[in-house]
């Protein structure tokens, strides 16, 4: 497969980079000036914060580190995405456009409303000022429920009327955005986050499922453009389904994503220009290793290949059933072992992904619907793959059975809590079905 043999290409290269530090250099990254690209992607997330500082606990971020961290990456790409306008951010416009470097500025938006007052009146002020193109009025406030729909759509009414004539925008994963059309509908362009590495997807599926659902949002945008707002794949971290962190499939990702985005005339941000130590709090260990390139700036390995104009043929179109034809099957790919708190992941063959979802038990003091009552059924990914949460209440880490059942995408399962036996319909009504027991 046409992957494979880009991830030996990748691995050589990691082989060669490492095999070439002598002992003297520890592999200190030369002080020579790095060639200047063939090609500039689209456009990179920026944000410039270093080790020692956390803009969730007020980092203040001068004028001199914006511009130092811009110049890094201004060879590189077309635009910037920003995150924030207060604690320094709110000069980052002024420095791009100085670098000359086109800019989509963010206002964060969170649940406290007075720092969302300070937020978007630097933003209106950056884009009176002449320094912003594209402007984002708050990121994932819907999928982290910070905010509910109308107070977004009241912010984006008021930057529109602040600044007419400048496109106003806002930013989610493509789930929440297709949850609520009254956003689609109020925005300018739609902006779309992607993250395969999340939904546990294989690299090598990534971007065709990437393609699936920008082309849902396509759809429900009504003609409006869709951007990729984010996307990208952290080359450390914890492995999470078949999605695998590394430096091989980092790179692997960002080519075979910016081929995708080259060819089907797609605008995106890349998710992102530095790794940042300050996520892993947040994210877990992935979250600080998510960058083209590393903490010092350095491009990590692979990522050159995008930037000298390399390109990977086709491999998200066509889709089709994972496994092909044959009789529906579902597998455990990981169950946590007892007493932990790790997810479920499994993989379903032989079906539409669009057309069906799991409806996953546990067994504890009798049999639970998971994750919730309000969420019975879980996605299956374009892969086939799917993950499920198995302990979201009580003891729910010492179950002992655990039960799956594939059935229609609009089926509406009968909610189960503590009761001694699963529904008789269930098994009836799935196309298949596993069990597994599990010991302390």
């Amino acid at each position: 497969m046409e992957g494979l043999k880009f991830k030996a290409y990748y691995l050589a290269a990691l082989l060669l980079v490492i095999g070439g530090c002598s002992d003297g250099d520890n592999g200190a990254p030369s002080s020579s000036p790095a060639p200047t690209p063939l090609v500039k992607i689209s456009g990179v997330n920026f944000s410039p914060f270093v080790d020692g500082q956390d803009p969730n606990r007020g980092s203040q971020v001068t004028e001199e580190q914006l511009t130092q961290r811009m110049r890094l990456i201004v060879s590189y790409t077309n635009w910037i995405r920003t995150f924030g306008s207060t604690n320094g951010l709110e000069k980052s416009g002024a420095v791009a456009r100085v670098l000359g470097l086109r800019t989509a500025l963010g206002a964060w938006l969170s649940k406290d409303l007075a720092a969302n007052e300070r937020e978007l009146g630097s933003l209106i002020a950056s884009a009176k000022a002449g320094d912003a193109d594209l402007l984002i009025v708050g990121s994932e406030v819907l999928l982290r429920k910070d905010l509910p729909e109308n107070t977004l759509l009241d912010y984006i009414a008021r930057v529109k009327q602040a600044v007419p004539g400048i496109r106003v925008t806002y930013a989610d994963v493509y789930s929440e955005l297709l949850a609520h059309p009254n956003v689609i509908q109020a925005v300018d362009v739609v902006l779309a986050n992607f993250y395969p590495y999340w939904s546990g997807i294989k690299v090598d599926s990534a971007v065709a499922a990437i393609h699936h659902h920008y082309m849902r949002v396509v759809a429900a945008a009504n003609g409006k453009e869709v951007f990729v707002s984010e996307t990208g794949w952290p080359s450390e971290g914890n492995t999470i389904g078949n999605a695998v962190p590394s430096p091989i499939n980092a790179a692997f990702f960002f080519l075979n994503f910016s081929s995708w985005a080259t060819q089907e005339n797609v605008t995106y941000f890349y998710f992102e220009a530095f790794d940042e130590k300050w996520k892993s709090a947040y994210e877990g260990p992935q979250g600080a290793h998510w960058g083209i390139w590393d903490k010092e700036g350095v491009l990590k390995t692979g990522m050159e290949d995008v930037f000298n104009g390399k390109s990977m043929p086709n491999n998200w179109t066509g889709g089709g059933i994972p496994g092909g034809p044959g009789s529906p099957t579902i597998e455990f790919l990981q169950v946590p072992q007892y007493g932990t708190f790790a997810n479920l992941t499994g993989q379903v063959l032989h079906v539409d992904p669009s057309a069906y979802k799991v409806a996953v038990y546990i067994y504890v003091s009798g049999w639970w619907t998971k994750p919730t009552f309000s969420e019975p059924l879980t996605t299956i990914q374009f892969d086939g793959s799917w993950m499920t949460d198995i302990t979201t209440g009580g003891i729910d880490q010492f179950a002992t059975r655990i039960a799956a059942f594939v059935v229609p995408s609009n089926y509406v399962p009968l909610l189960v809590g503590g009761e001694a036996t699963l529904p008789a319909s269930l098994p009836r009504d799935a196309v298949v079905w596993r069990e597994i027991a599990r010991n302390p």
